[in-house]
């Protein structure tokens, strides 16, 4: 993957200031490029502290090949790597891939997320991932990669994560159809909103206008009517979940032992948003709080997450069940449903109009819409979605070549067998050691894709419609963006793939939907080479685009 000249490679905030936004938050937007460039000296010293510290703690990294670190190379050469791991991770994780990855062999990968060396294991061991997690957990790197414990005030939310549970239960595929039709309400208003209504059209930012027509659908079904509407809220939930991402990037290329002084300051502006939306969060929690003896979720009515949660902390005694606490989790919540959506929505729609074959993929995308939309009054149920078989390739293709990280899939061994690298090194439990799969590669691997840096929007829908193929057969065949295998991962694969990339694709298929059935799109921005800083891509976000509504 590309290296990243630094000085362009700090992701921006979707918000830019404004006149009359709070002097603090102007200050602290401005702080954390001064800060990572006053750092700088130090870096190369304590990332010298800190390979002594890990490297020689674990005989292991003397058995096994290591990528950036030339041979025989002591600590010097190794502080040199975790420092140059900052903006060469694409090419460092390349080269490990190539040379062991292929060929079935972990390697050592030096960063400065973990200030010191990751194991990579190969993708023929994915296997491990159907392991139970009490005894590989991805919990630990998952809290260390979000750094919420300076991000985030409320211990008990980060530490203890019961928010999660309403992903598992509530956006599961039986209960997606309730919400399809309750998003289906808010797309108009919210692409009107932001897109414009005029067959003239208009000039817009890709990522700040994607991210913000998915924020607009998402906190419906976060919050409810009537807040979900409230253009400060929807603002603030932005801000946040961009703060979020960009300071949480930023304490992670620092050395480990700076965190707990630089880190807290990087996260002022962070916390200066979680106050914002707090305020504004608040009272919407208080007013569902007393009055939840009567909001039994009847019929065809699922509810919110605000009321999805209230259950869930009724069940985990009176402490969870305070204004604050619930508010704190919904919060949590807000970086994936309007970050990591919006993620997906805004590439999918970038690659259709980006690529070379932009009119024959748009006539076949739209021609499945209409037909669809005929089929089934519009595309505000769970079945119709369903049915839209290219429009989810495209969408899945998008997503194999816009991974949101370099390597994903991070597991601890914390009880059962240790992991064996073969030739009697083994990762045992309590060793400290954190291994990592090489994602991105893998989707990039032209053994495995076809021409694997081209979009091909129907590459995942040809195979299922051969001719020869029977209707069942198809079926059986049809890889979908919710189907995980060991060359799709962006899901994640076995006991730990995401229990809400459900939801994410009725969200997608449907925005998608709206767009090839309402708008015309042109690019005239186009975005720019993909960079990562440390393990995070980068977002498009210089990306232009004219976008005119079909009158």
């Amino acid at each position: 993957m590309e290296t990243v000249n630094m000085s362009r490679s700090i992701p921006q905030a979707v918000h830019t200031s404004s006149p009359g936004e709070d002097p603090i938050t102007q200050w602290v937007a401005h702080l954390p490029p001064l800060i990572i460039a006053a750092t700088g000296l130090l870096l190369f010293q304590l990332s010298v502290m800190i390979v002594r510290g890990g490297k020689m703690r674990n005989d292991l990294w003397t058995k096994i090949d290591t990528v950036g670190v030339r041979p025989g190379g002591g600590i010097i050469s190794w502080a040199l790597a975790m420092t140059k791991s900052v903006v060469s991770m694409q090419e460092t994780m390349r080269e490990g891939y190539e040379r062991f990855s292929k060929f079935g062999r972990p390697f050592a990968l030096p960063t400065m997320w973990v200030g010191g060396a990751l194991v990579v294991l190969p993708p023929s061991m994915l296997y491990l991932l159907n392991r139970s997690r009490d005894e590989l957990s991805s919990f630990s790197a998952l809290l260390d990669n979000a750094q919420f414990q300076y991000l985030m005030t409320d211990r008990d939310v980060w530490a203890n994560t019961i928010h999660f549970d309403i992903v598992r239960r509530d956006l599961s595929p039986k209960n997606i159809g309730p919400l399809a039709g309750i998003m289906a309400e808010e797309w108009d208003a919210a692409f009107r909103s932001f897109w414009g209504d005029t067959k003239g059209g208009k000039v817009v930012n890709a990522w700040d206008s994607m991210v913000s027509i998915i924020a607009h659908t998402a906190l419906r079904i976060m919050v409810g009517l009537p807040g979900c509407r409230e253009q400060d809220y929807l603002k603030q939930s932005k801000l946040y979940a961009n703060a979020v991402l960009v300071d949480a990037c930023f304490i992670n290329c620092l050395p480990p032992a700076m965190r707990p002084v630089v880190g807290r300051v990087l996260a002022l502006r962070t916390r200066y948003h979680q106050r914002q939306l707090m305020k504004i969060l608040m009272p919407i929690v208080e007013d569902k709080l007393r009055v939840y003896e009567d909001m039994d979720v009847q019929g065809d009515d699922p509810g919110d997450v605000i009321q999805w949660l209230i259950r869930t902390a009724k069940q985990h005694g009176p402490e969870q069940m305070t204004a604050k606490k619930i508010a704190m989790r919904v919060l949590a919540l807000t970086s994936m449903f309007v970050f990591a959506i919006g993620w997906v929505f805004a590439h999918s729609v970038l690659d259709i109009y980006c690529s070379s074959s932009r009119d024959e993929f748009i006539s076949i995308l739209e021609a499945e819409c209409r037909g669809v939309s005929a089929k089934h009054q519009g595309i505000s149920t769970k079945e119709a979605t369903d049915a839209l078989y290219y429009v989810d390739s495209a969408v899945r293709e998008s997503m194999r070549l816009n991974d949101v990280m370099v390597h994903l899939l991070p597991l601890d061994v914390i009880s059962g067998d240790a992991i064996d690298l073969g030739g009697g090194r083994r990762i045992t439990p309590g060793s400290d050691i954190r291994t990592v799969f090489p994602a991105q590669m893998v989707h990039l691997d032209p053994s495995l894709y076809q021409n694997p840096e081209r979009f091909d929007a129907l590459r995942f829908s040809r195979q299922s419609d051969a001719p020869e193929q029977t209707g069942s057969q198809q079926a059986a065949k049809r890889q979908l963006m919710t189907t995980v295998s060991t060359t799709f991962l962006p899901f994640g694969y076995g006991r730990h793939a995401c229990p809400g990339r459900w939801f994410v694709a009725q969200m997608v298929k449907q925005a998608l939907a709206y767009v090839l059935l309402n708008y015309d799109v042109e690019i005239t921005k186009r975005p720019g080479k993909r960079t990562s800083m440390l393990n995070f891509m980068l977002p498009p976000q210089g990306a232009e685009m004219r976008v005119s509504r079909r009158l």
